[in-house]
């Protein structure tokens, strides 16, 4: 076992909640346990930890997606957000253990920002839907520097999507740019046969 995951787990057991914890399982629909701590008390407890590792952990990051409560999880998610993954391979078997919007969306910047836009194409039209949400956030925060064609490119590989979490996902990317670049949006919203839910999302600021 990962020396890191176990420094990981000595400092969170301490600090479950079963009544928090019950809360928690409930709001993510009952698909996954949780210790009952929440963000701010679980990386007061891990930061320091994470902190020393300036590359990546595989096994402390495997350990993490292993274990049963789902705070470890979101620790292998901040150690990625520090430090970056270069393995896309791996980085797309992540994204599809144990999937939900939680780790997907918190993983899909890290990701993004490790890997060349040429060749995240490929997932745009991928099997699995928690894949091509990745692809289609993996631009958010970039502002002024968003590849505008390709997310248009593959916003369009995914219109027609009966799936709530990629349309969702559509209108959120569209949202971000138009901070931005507000008069792009509304043209590509007027022309694209956006889902109502992505267009809603897409406009909501405008």
């Amino acid at each position: 076992m990962s020396d890191s995951f176990t420094r990981v787990r000595q400092v969170l057991e301490p600090l479950a909640d079963p009544a928090r914890a019950a809360e928690m399982t409930a709001y993510m629909r009952g698909r996954f346990p949780f210790l009952g701590i929440g963000t701010p008390a679980r990386r007061k407890a891990t930061m320091p930890i994470l902190r020393t590792l300036r590359e990546f952990d595989a096994d402390l990051v495997a350990a993490c997606f292993d274990a049963e409560q789902r705070e470890y999880q979101y620790v292998a998610c901040d150690h990625i957000r520090r430090v970056g993954i270069t393995d896309l391979p791996l980085a797309e078997r992540l994204v599809r253990t144990k999937s939900w919007w939680d780790t997907v969306d918190a993983l899909a910047k890290p990701i993004g920002a490790n890997h060349a836009d040429h060749t995240m194409r490929a997932w745009a039209t991928h099997r699995d839907f928690w894949v091509r949400r990745v692809v289609i956030l993996h631009q958010l925060g970039r502002k002024t520097d968003t590849d505008r064609d390709l997310l248009a490119w593959i916003i369009r590989r995914n219109l027609g999507s009966g799936e709530f979490f990629i349309n969702k996902a559509i209108g959120w990317a569209l949202r971000d740019l138009a901070h931005h670049d507000p008069d792009w949006v509304r043209s590509f919203v007027e022309a694209a046969d956006l889902h109502p839910l992505s267009r809603r999302e897409a406009l909501k600021n405008l």
